[in-house]
């Protein structure tokens, strides 16, 4: 049994004749002070300093009232709940989560949460988070316009990771969220051999060196990812290491590329052709026609022209995560060990790196020395592939 709450109290509008008007309960109404006629409109719920809130009828006022007094009684009342900026609302919230995020995650992360918090404020929008159930998630997540599993795993991930932030943060109980089940398919491979041939070809074709430089690091260095390393400036590379400030997947967490002499003898001789200050990109245009001088490479250039390698070359089916950092993880791992492959990929999970590694505890420098010594026919071969990337028969 709860013991009785009697907190809040209703009020009226002054009465015509300009009295104060009080509320009577066993009455039900509120009446005036000087001439004792009933309110007929503007009732106003009071409950403390933090609600208060305006009814057209008396009836409203007095079940709204009791509801605040019962779940007083029972240690369930929430304020937040009647405040009128809605501070509980799906929008406010994510917009405070997106803003904590951006400070924690990667931009390319980062631009994935904006759209699908972009999304769910459409479905959602002021909804009180604590009223958001498994079905409004479940519903959210198999709407028409989700079309692959990959994307709802996705939309999922966010969506759970937002609620495990809220409850912290709010104090509240996070809603069971649906289980997405997938599984992503496997890139297609390639032996080093013809991953340098594919490099050597682009070296060959490509209107910039350092285009074909590029996805030589990207091949030999499986830490590094297109994205972060087109984005890396001048003043980031200081005798033989890269220094990535804001890498990709760890914001927080900058880290070092140590490169091989070879590679850091190339990278100094490209550097001195092309004198420039240190906030500028130093994968960029150089005097090419379509494109703004000094601009960095877009985010595909590198994919484009290890394309064009490929179908000069005659081989189909390959990208360039498949062609560099998929199957050079695997070719580490067949010729050292699972474990050197991992540690040189920078993978945090088994299951992230399960799909870079397809084969059945050195440092990364030693693992870029085997893939360089494999190219240059130093290191035995351990597996083939044709030239569409399938295991040889």
């Amino acid at each position: 049994m709860y013991p009785i709450c009697m907190k809040g109290n209703i009020y009226a509008d002054k009465c015509s004749c300009g009295g104060k008007m009080t509320h009577n309960e066993r009455k039900h109404n509120c009446f005036c002070s000087v001439c004792g006629a009933p309110a007929a409109k503007g009732y106003i719920v009071r409950f403390g300093r933090e609600i208060s809130k305006r009814f057209s009828t008396y009836a409203e006022a007095a079940q709204f009232l009791s509801g605040l007094r019962f779940k007083t009684a029972e240690g369930t009342l929430d304020v937040r709940d009647y405040c009128a900026d809605n501070p509980l609302s799906f929008k406010t919230q994510a917009a405070r989560w997106l803003v904590i995020k951006e400070k924690e995650v990667g931009q390319e992360t980062f631009r994935k949460y904006t759209r699908i918090i972009r999304k769910a404020c459409a479905a959602w929008g002021d909804r009180n988070v604590k009223t958001i159930s498994f079905g409004d998630i479940q519903d959210f997540l198999f709407a028409d316009s989700i079309k692959s599993d990959k994307t709802r795993s996705d939309i999922r991930s966010c969506i759970n990771h937002f609620f495990d932030w809220l409850v912290d943060r709010e104090d509240i109980k996070k809603p069971k969220i649906p289980k997405i089940t997938f599984e992503l398919g496997w890139r297609t491979l390639t032996d080093l051999d013809t991953q340098q041939s594919i490099i050597s070809e682009v070296y060959r074709i490509a209107p910039q060196e350092k285009i074909a430089f590029g996805i030589e690091l990207l091949a030999t260095y499986t830490s590094l990812r297109p994205d972060d390393l087109r984005r890396i400036k001048e003043k980031d590379y200081h005798d033989g290491f890269i220094r990535f400030e804001r890498p990709t997947k760890r914001k927080n967490k900058g880290k070092l590329v140590q490169l091989l002499d070879e590679h850091a003898e190339t990278w100094e001789r490209l550097k001195a052709q092309h004198v420039a200050l240190p906030h500028m990109p130093f994968f960029r245009h150089h005097n090419q026609s379509g494109v703004k001088s000094d601009s960095c490479y877009g985010k595909d250039l590198f994919y484009k022209w290890w394309k064009k390698a490929c179908s000069n070359l005659g081989i189909e089916g390959l990208d360039l995560y498949g062609g560099t950092r998929h199957s050079t993880t695997t070719a580490i791992a067949e010729m050292v060990d699972e474990a050197t492959a991992k540690q040189a990929s920078e993978h945090a999970t088994n299951k992230a790196f399960a799909r870079y590694c397809q084969a059945g505890n050195k440092a990364a420098v030693s693992a870029a020395k085997l893939v360089s010594q494999r190219r240059n026919g130093t290191v035995q071969h351990l597996y083939n592939t044709n030239k569409k990337g399938e295991p040889a028969k």
